[in-house]
């Protein structure tokens, strides 16, 4: 255990107090000697000096007990009682209520205020007052003999001033002592409970995030896996034509496909957000990439009868793009195109290309979306929504894409078209 210095992140106030007991015998033992070579200067009775140099005794091996062994409390209280004890004999050899004898009233105070603990401490406070109450009271009602032993007047003030200066000081130092511990241990703790705070809420947010990427792996998955067990089960009671199989089989290989993309364009940002790292990129032709994002959807449309008129305008541009991230908007976008869109409708998908910028567009008929809603598109909340052939959705789709249009540093937004064609974008600066 460490005398000076600050706390441990771990130690509490109980250590706090041992760390004070043992500052507490060693500083009053040396006073005892400080006090002992004072009056041996000043020329008091030899005595008195034997006395206070008998006095440091009980408190240096009480120190040295408490530093081998431990056993605090009952150390400290034994040398407190102690040290009532030899105060008690002191005052009649040193000058009774006239001497500085009842200054040590402070240390005592002190001492007990900071490291009793429990009834002791209740227990030793009652008798250090009984103690100097009946010593003062005894002397004045002649119950014992005061002796003189100092030669003159002055060096009796030389007595009071070293033992005031000593007992103040010895005071204060005890209690600036426990307060700099404190204080270090107080520091600790709130630092210990800031982390823990900082803790809390990385694993809360990486809990939120955690489930909304749960949420969006089974949104993006839930049509494609619906629309391949849709057609399995459709082919499996016979329903199509032989002519049709190999048509269906084809139709199946692709929804394969578009599965196996969908799901590594969604894993891959899952692993990304979780671990927190730079997206990756890849080198795309854009007219290629939003085509081959059209093929992926057709399946899809065709089930309701609808079409896909890809538009572009513009020329074409190779550049580096987060590939997977803008798949899963894209796939997103034309899904609830599909899902809101007539049976037999038309949705359009444009691409503007320019130096400064690229612009994708999905465009589709439909029930209009209320003005009121539209400021709340892109909040998170779970809200049940019907497609036009009961397409149950659930309403997070829009915000996870715009979560991850936001990392992009892309703008996702939705405007009305003078049609009234609902209208989602998505823009990527270039400039």
């Amino acid at each position: 255990m460490r005398l000076f210095g600050t706390q441990d992140l771990d130690n509490n106030l109980d250590q706090l107090q041992n760390k004070i007991s043992l500052l507490f015998a060693l500083l009053a033992g040396f006073l005892m000697i400080f006090l002992g070579l004072s009056d041996l200067i000043i020329g008091l009775d030899p005595f008195i000096v034997k006395t206070k140099f008998l006095f440091a005794i009980p408190y240096l091996l009480g120190f040295w007990v408490m530093w081998k062994y431990g056993y605090f409390q009952p150390v400290i209280q034994l040398m407190i009682f102690i040290g009532l004890i030899l105060v008690a004999i002191n005052y009649v050899y040193n000058e009774g209520y006239q001497g500085p004898t009842f200054y040590t009233i402070f240390i005592f105070v002190v001492g007990i205020g900071i490291l009793i603990k429990g009834w002791p401490k209740i227990a030793l406070l009652l008798l250090t007052f009984m103690l100097y109450s009946l010593l003062f009271y005894g002397e004045v009602h002649g119950w014992f003999i005061v002796t003189q032993h100092y030669p003159d007047l002055e060096s009796l003030y030389w007595d009071h001033l070293i033992t005031i200066w000593w007992t103040g000081l010895f005071s204060f130092l005890g209690i600036q002592i426990f307060l700099r511990n404190y204080r270090s241990q107080n520091d600790s703790l709130r630092l210990i409970q800031t982390e823990r705070e900082l803790a809390m809420k990385e694993l809360d947010s990486l809990n939120t995030k955690k489930n909304q990427l749960i949420a969006l792996l089974s949104h993006d998955l839930k049509n494609p896996i619906g629309m391949l067990g849709q057609t399995l089960e459709l082919a499996d009671k016979g329903l199509f034509e032989e002519g049709e199989m190999e048509g269906i089989l084809k139709n199946l290989k692709n929804q394969s496909y578009h599965l196996s993309g969908v799901l590594n364009n969604t894993l891959n940002w899952v692993l990304a957000e979780l671990e927190d790292k730079e997206l990756e990129t890849e080198t795309v032709s854009l007219y290629k990439f939003t085509d081959e994002m059209k093929d992926g959807m057709l399946s899809q449309a065709a089930v309701k009868n609808q079409t896909i008129e890809f538009k572009k305008s513009g020329n074409d541009l190779n550049i580096e793009l987060e590939a997977s991230e803008i798949r899963i908007i894209l796939k997103n976008l034309l899904d609830n195109a599909i899902k809101f869109t007539p049976v037999g409708g038309e949705i359009e998908f444009e691409l503007i290309c320019s130096e400064k910028e690229v612009k994708w567009i999905v465009k589709n008929e439909g029930k209009e979306i209320p003005q009121k809603e539209e400021i709340t598109l892109f909040d998170f909340k779970v809200k049940t929504t019907y497609g036009t052939m009961r397409e149950k959705g659930t309403g997070i789709g829009l915000p996870l894409c715009k979560k991850i249009a936001d990392k992009l540093a892309m703008e996702l937004g939705f405007s009305r078209t003078d049609s009234g064609k609902n209208s989602f974008f998505l823009t990527k600066n270039l400039a």
